[in-house]
């Protein structure tokens, strides 16, 4: 765990070293939480490292992998312990409870009792027999009562919003999603300091009538960056970092409460290496980019048949007056297959084109020769949708 604590620890340092709240905005974790995961006194749940590992630029595939081996040496000698904040699977933040609260009194050696602060103080004197039938007899008193009452607070139905019941899909639903993890919060807007309206449990399927973009969360599963908010018919929204779903790919997004607006431009420049490295590197900016993707395919955009295109990076873009950009070791291809197609596309998170694509053409041979290219509106949808796709994580 103290491994694994370091290594967060250097990765935050290697992205700048940011505050924890900083992390906060963008992991969707409380600060105490993401402090906790790299403190190394417990094991951060998978969700939690991943929120932090994706805030800070770290490779999702890498950390999920260092997390399971820290687990199976965790595991053989002691539980694995959820840090602070974690205890209700908290989808957006943590809630940054200490691990000693209520119900959870501090562990001391058997016939020493330990308080909250101070040293350890020696075992009481044995009590006279006769109290213990009068204890006994309170004790049963007190768990009736306790009964009874908690009997009267069940009638009263939900008393939080994390108790409520999974919502009906209404009609008119434009697409589903499920829930997972610990639910997923129903905010005023677009935005998780907006009001929450209701928490709707895990393992539910949801019916949406359309989304808008607002602020970026990092999804649980992956660590990748998600703009989307998916509108609920009967008001509220829901972060789409928190629930497995997309609508479909001719949804365009329409306003909500505390929205910004969509990509509205996009240029592509391409960079080679000095001398003969080979190497090139894609620089996507314009405006109001959230999230690019960058694809290439070979051969002549106006040729016949099908064309495939490969993915080359889902890139986040922390700064927009830098953009987002890809590096290449090496162009696909040969001049004998003709030139390289290289494309950025503005995306809303995986999955999740906008159509908003920019693509040049450049030939193996001649990397610095780029020019501006056309593609047809099929060409553009593969090339966006190829850019934009989820990361594989297998």
């Amino acid at each position: 765990m103290q491994a694994l604590a370091y290594e967060l620890r250097k990765l935050r340092a290697e992205a700048g070293n940011p505050t924890y709240r900083q992390l906060a905005r963008s992991a969707g974790y409380g600060a105490t939480t993401l402090s906790e995961a790299a403190g190394g006194a417990r094991l951060p749940t998978l969700e939690v490292l991943l929120a932090y590992v994706g805030a800070c630029g770290g490779d999702p595939d890498e950390w999920r992998r260092r997390w399971h081996e820290a687990a199976a040496r965790v595991r053989p000698t002691e539980p694995v312990r959820q840090v602070a904040g974690e205890r209700d699977g908290d989808p957006e933040e943590g809630a940054g409870a200490g691990t000693e609260g209520p119900g959870q009194p501090a562990v001391a050696p058997s016939g020493v009792r330990r308080p909250r602060n101070g040293p350890p103080r020696p075992p009481r004197p044995p009590r006279p027999r006769w109290v213990v039938p009068v204890v006994a007899v309170a004790a049963v008193i007190v768990t009736v009562m306790a009964v009874v009452t908690v009997v009267e607070l069940a009638d009263d139905g939900p008393t939080a919003p994390g108790a409520a019941r999974c919502p009906s899909v209404p009609d008119g639903t434009a697409f589903t999603a499920v829930t997972y993890g610990g639910g997923a919060h129903v905010r005023d807007g677009a935005a998780r300091d907006e009001s929450l309206l209701t928490t709707i449990p895990p393992d539910c399927t949801v019916g949406f009538t359309g989304f808008c973009v607002g602020e970026k969360v990092y999804d649980n599963t992956g660590g990748m960056p998600d703009v989307r908010w998916f509108k609920l018919a009967g008001g509220g929204v829901v972060s789409s970092a928190v629930v497995h779903g997309n609508p479909p790919r001719d949804l365009r997004a329409s306003d909500c409460r505390n929205g910004r607006p969509t990509s509205t431009s996009l240029e592509l420049s391409v960079v080679t290496g000095a001398g003969r490295s080979g190497i090139v590197t894609l620089r996507a900016t314009g405006r109001d980019l959230y999230v690019v993707g960058f694809a290439t395919s070979v051969g002549a955009p106006a040729s016949s048949g099908e064309r495939t295109w490969r993915q080359v990076s889902l890139a986040d873009v922390r700064d927009p007056t830098v953009g987002a950009s890809a590096r290449l070791d090496a162009l696909p291809g040969t001049s004998a297959r003709g030139p390289v197609v290289l494309v950025a596309a503005a995306c809303l998170g995986g999955d999740s084109p906008t159509g908003l694509v920019r693509a040049r053409q450049v030939r193996p041979e001649d990397p610095r020769g780029a020019v501006p290219v056309t593609l047809d509106q099929r060409q553009q949808a593969e090339a966006a949708g190829s850019a934009c796709r989820y990361p594989s994580r297998g």
